[in-house]
């Protein structure tokens, strides 16, 4: 395209240079026709770049090309009358082209605006204000209008500097609409119409004087239309992207607010050089500045305030864990000396939620929070991290001031805070690392302090370093980490001890899962290397349910292959506090197709005792649904005899603490005898676990317990194993298998 430009402006050129040697277009007409395609061509051009699909463009063309068929009816009916009329039928194809600009303006912004606020606008009424005011002034207050000229021609022909005026102004406001964004399009329109006003603002003068028009204008006509065209073919693009440049958006309003109060002054100290319209115009530009700064210094304000507020804990008014890894990172880039990093967490602090409600609590940490704040003094910044865990960032100090400070922090700690409802005592939990000795960076200091600090709530004996954590602490690290990598690789696996009848026929009636982990460097980690961690890591639900989905596998296959055998799952906290528990285990059954009699659950007096009503509740809905329960480890807690009363269980399996003992020990043999009397009188059987040897198994018959597993009896062994042994054990076997123990199948 800028090829065809080039040519455009060179005929046009030699069409004004022929003109000027002669009287007149009239006397050249190959110059005139000429002329006519130099006007129309580019109106063409943006008419081509209207068919893909931009109606923008499409109403450009309209009007560019309305404007060049002006030009064809002045070469056709007007050039050869003398004296030319001021106002033809060509002026309103010329005029057409501006409400054309408009619309096709308005559906550029469109596309390209985002969404806008207060002060984008204020921009925009600033910039088209001040331009159209200082632009107006040499249209509307240079010259008089000649004598021969009528009011309609006076209008007419002023409507195009007018109009130039506005819809430049109208662009300089859609630009500040954008934030001043470099704007290739933007910029080649409002070029294009600068070069339109500039020419048809001097026309204006020329006719109103009476002087003759150089056709040397016409290029400043073409070249206007030729960059319109050029904006309209610039790349498309709807949204912008760019972030505008600030000192731009700052400087260019106000600027024009300033030579819009110079303007104002000006007409002030001379009314006669000054339009009306032209100060109506300034006043408004200025008076949109001041607004414009007013909405810009409440705006700072309110980001400031968000600033603030961002990095601000609502409650205790200390800094928050945004504002604390900031300044973190700050003291960690401006220097490599000493830098101390502290955990702090509250002893005991759901205890004080759960007896006190949650009012209390907040009430308490305020207090904490003041009473920290007042403690801590020179460089070291407080924060709270959230929940009853703050932290403590000490610039330039070592061990010894870091334990200095933190010593300081427990001991105004441990004096009461007297509360409306109660006087509290609190401890706290506080772990230390130190640089370089714990680490250079922002995340390795972070991780040492809350290792310290869990290493100090287990100890309960002060303030702990991270250097001084023993291998078994960074052991236990690295053994959640991998457990959580294990769980994703599905390395846990299940073994299955047998529960057998106390009969001399020793009839199996189910086993019992237990987990293992098949780690890949260690071989096989029993459940007592890794639970416990496990559960301190909130991992006991997913572990229980990847152990769910094992089990009803391994006892589908079972029943492919006809034994018929249940399988006993030992539930965690979590479990019981999943509402939606129950929909889960229906859904493994009717995945596997198993009878609900094919899954046994077992739970231990201490998960039971943690949330006793809503863990009743649940065990209800599985016990409603077929599914037969268990009470584990019965002995060891500390549940109340009513719990039994109201437990929906079917077996109560006694602790092995018990068993093992009773041939020898009186006082297990009374328990095992009584709580075999206990749980049959509740219409429960009772599973006697532990069992070593056959002078054990013989006295629990003597007892009538019904159901007992141990090392006496058989080993928890691989699922390979375990069936092997079934296919070989009286009532499970592919013969018997489905009608030995009907009761549970």
């Amino acid at each position: 395209m800028w090829w065809l430009a080039g040519v455009l402006v060179g005929v046009e050129a030699v069409v004004c240079v022929l003109s000027d040697l002669g009287s007149g277009i009239g006397d050249h007409p190959v110059a005139g026709v000429l002329l006519i395609a130099a006007y129309l061509i580019p109106g063409l051009l943006v008419a081509a770049r209207a068919r893909r699909g931009e109606p923008a463009w499409a109403f450009l063309a309209a009007g560019m090309i309305a404007s060049a068929g002006g030009d064809l009816y002045a070469f056709l009916r007007i050039r050869h009358l003398d004296p030319e009329p001021l106002v033809t039928w060509a002026d309103a194809l010329w005029l057409s082209f501006y409400p054309a600009f408009a619309v096709a303006l308005a559906l550029l912004l469109r596309r390209r605006l985002p969404r806008l606020g207060a002060a984008a606008w204020l921009d925009g009424v600033i910039a088209a204000t001040a331009v159209a005011a200082l632009a107006s002034v040499p249209v509307l207050a240079a010259v008089e209008p000649a004598p021969h000229s009528t009011t309609l021609g006076v209008v007419v022909n002023a409507a195009y500097g007018l109009s130039d005026i506005a819809v430049t102004g109208f662009l300089l406001g859609a630009w500040a609409l954008c934030g001043w964004r470099a704007d290739r399009v933007l910029g080649l329109l409002i070029a294009g119409m600068g070069l339109f006003a500039a020419a048809d603002t001097a026309d204006t003068m020329l006719l109103w004087q009476g002087a003759d028009v150089p056709q040397s204008l016409e290029l400043l006509w073409i070249t206007g239309l030729l960059v319109l065209a050029a904006a309209a073919w610039q790349p498309a693009r709807p949204t912008a992207t760019t972030r505008p440049r600030v000192w731009l958006s700052t400087a260019v309003p106000a600027v024009l607010a300033v030579l819009s109060l110079g303007l104002l002054v000006v007409a002030a100290l001379n009314e006669r050089s000054v339009a009306a319209v032209s100060s109506v115009l300034a006043a408004t530009a200025v008076t949109a500045a001041i607004v414009r700064m007013m909405v810009s210094v409440r705006t700072a304000e309110q980001v400031g305030a968000a600033r603030r507020l961002a990095r601000t804990d609502e409650l205790t008014g200390l800094g928050n864990r945004r504002h604390f890894i900031e300044r973190l990172d700050r003291e960690l880039a401006a220097t490599g000396g000493p830098l101390a990093v502290a955990f702090v967490d509250l002893d005991r602090f759901k205890e004080v939620n759960d007896s006190f409600g949650h009012d209390v609590g907040d009430s308490l940490l305020r207090l904490v929070g003041i009473r920290l704040h007042a403690v801590v003094r020179g460089p070291v910044q407080l924060a709270r991290l959230g929940g009853d865990e703050f932290a403590l960032l000490m610039p330039g100090m070592g061990r010894d001031d870091a334990a200095a400070v933190v010593n300081r922090l427990l001991s105004t700690l441990r004096e009461p805070f007297r509360l409306p409802e109660v006087d509290l005592h609190v401890d706290a939990s506080i772990g230390i690392a130190v640089r370089p000795d714990d680490g250079a960076d922002r995340s390795t200091l972070l991780r040492r302090a809350d290792v310290a600090m869990y290493a100090a709530k287990q100890g309960h004996g002060g303030p702990v370093f991270a250097t001084g954590l023993d291998d078994h602490a960074r052991a236990r690290l690295t053994m959640l980490e991998e457990l959580r990598a294990g769980l994703d690789r599905g390395e846990l696996v299940l073994h299955y001890q047998p529960k057998v009848t106390v009969g001399a026929d020793r009839r199996v009636v189910g086993v019992e899962a237990l987990v293992r982990w098949q780690h890949p460097v260690r071989g096989l980690v029993f459940p007592d290397a890794f639970l416990h961690t496990a559960e301190s890591a909130d991992l006991m639900g997913r572990i229980t349910g990847v152990v769910l989905d094992l089990a009803c596998r391994q006892s589908r296959a079972w029943h492919d292959q006809g034994l018929a055998v249940p399988v006993a799952v030992n539930l965690s906290v979590s479990n019981l506090r999943d509402p939606a528990f129950p929909e889960q285990i229906a859904a493994l059954l009717e995945h596997y197709r198993l009878p609900a009699s094919a899954l046994e659950l077992e739970v231990t007096e201490s998960v039971l005792m943690t949330d006793a009503g809503n863990a009743l509740k649940l065990l209800g809905t599985l016990r409603d649904r077929g599914v037969r329960l268990a009470v584990d480890d019965y002995g060891t807690g500390y549940s109340s005899l009513s719990y039994l009363q109201v437990l929906p269980a079917d077996d109560l399996k006694l602790d092995r603490a018990f068993v093992s003992r009773c041939d020898t020990d009186p006082r297990s043999a009374a328990i095992v005898h009584s709580t075999v009397q206990l749980a049959h009188s509740l219409g429960m059987r009772i599973v006697a676990e532990g069992v070593e040897d056959d002078g054990i198994l013989d006295r629990l018959r003597e007892y009538g317990c019904d159901y007992a597993q141990g090392y006496g009896i058989a080993r928890p062994q691989d699922a390979a194993t375990t069936t092997a042994w079934l296919a070989q054990s009286p009532g499970v076997s592919p013969e018997t298998g489905r009608s030995a123990v009907p009761n549970l199948v």
